[in-house]
């Protein structure tokens, strides 16, 4: 607990009108100094008696660099002034900082997703001020959340001849089968918009019998020294998206993990959580066997290898593996 620097100002004041009494008579003092010092005095009773406030955050959904997101936070107390600053992850941009009274209101401020991997909001810190603006005393401790950002995914500039025949193999979608409700990573040729215009509230994804074929493609990404885990990254990502746009189970084969070949629509959401992990840091040797992709990240740069078939990231992906 400590003034603000109203606070001191008004401190001072007061002091200034105590002198200015013992020099010029006591009507200095009870025009200034009396009513500074009461309302000094009960901004520090007001502050010192406030209790804790109680933060619940939001966890956004998570995303891609560039993407905004909204965090709501609902401060609980005792109705008093407080200032909520919210720490934010080195690869966030935003202000995290919200005035607001702790009466139980959900109040909310804008986040930037800016670099991949897994990124802290909070803790936050909670400043409980008096009306008059003078006193102020900081809690801390109020919970994190976690927000994923996912590699970057940009289109194949050159499609990889080599696994055009796994991707028409993965066809079989021409027998509809029903709908479902849309689950955040389903590509967007799916949804069934006029059955998702008589339930305005969710989108509905068209389901094909074919769904689930046997083809199937293994992604191995190798880090070496001197690699890139962020070209690695989006090139790997890229290759996989494209094959689960066309029906392809993908798997995934990471220093930081596994994945076995699936196309459902968690398998989306679960390649791009793998991926943003990925780190220059982690351990460098990754099982390629069986693996018909290999993304080679080293300092020379990224290779993508499909069925032994080597070429540079640029290739595949243009300007979007700079």
């Amino acid at each position: 607990m400590r003034p603000t620097g109203r606070g001191v100002v008004v401190a001072a004041i007061a002091l200034a009108g105590f002198v200015s009494a013992r020099a010029f008579g006591p009507r200095s003092l009870n025009a200034v100094v009396v009513p500074a010092v009461c309302a000094f005095g009960l901004a520090a009773f007001l502050v010192a008696r406030a209790d804790a406030p109680r933060v619940a955050r939001s966890s956004p959904a998570d995303g891609f660099p560039g993407d905004e997101r909204r965090v709501s936070l609902v401060v609980e107390g005792d109705g008093a002034l407080v200032t909520v600053r919210d720490a934010l992850g080195s690869g966030l941009d935003g202000g995290g900082t919200i005035r607001t009274v702790a009466d139980g209101r959900e109040e909310a401020y804008d986040v930037t997703l800016r670099e991949r991997g897994r990124h802290a909001l909070g803790p936050a810190t909670v400043v409980v001020n008096d009306p008059f603006g003078l006193w102020q005393r900081s809690f801390g401790g109020a919970g994190r959340a976690e927000v994923v950002v996912y590699p970057t995914v940009v289109p194949l500039a050159a499609p990889p001849r080599a696994l055009a025949g796994t991707v028409g193999a993965a066809g079989g979608r021409s027998e509809f089968a029903g709908v479902r409700e849309y689950v955040h990573g389903d590509p967007l040729r799916d949804v069934n918009w006029k059955a998702s215009a008589k339930r305005p509230e969710e989108y509905l994804v068209t389901t094909y019998a074919g769904d689930g074929s046997d083809a199937r493609v293994v992604i191995a990404v190798d880090l070496r020294e001197g690699g890139d885990p962020d070209r690695a990254a989006i090139a790997a990502a890229s290759v996989a998206i494209a094959c689960l746009d066309g029906g392809v189970a993908v798997g995934l084969r990471t220093p930081d993990g596994a994945l076995e070949p699936a196309s459902d629509a968690a398998a989306r959401r679960r390649v791009l959580e793998l991926l943003a992990d990925l780190d220059r840091s982690g351990p460098t040797e990754v099982d390629r066997e069986s693996a018909r992709v290999v993304v080679r990240a080293d300092g020379d740069g990224v290779t993508v290898d499909i069925d032994g078939e080597a070429r540079p990231a640029v290739e595949l992906l243009g300007e979007g593996a700079a």
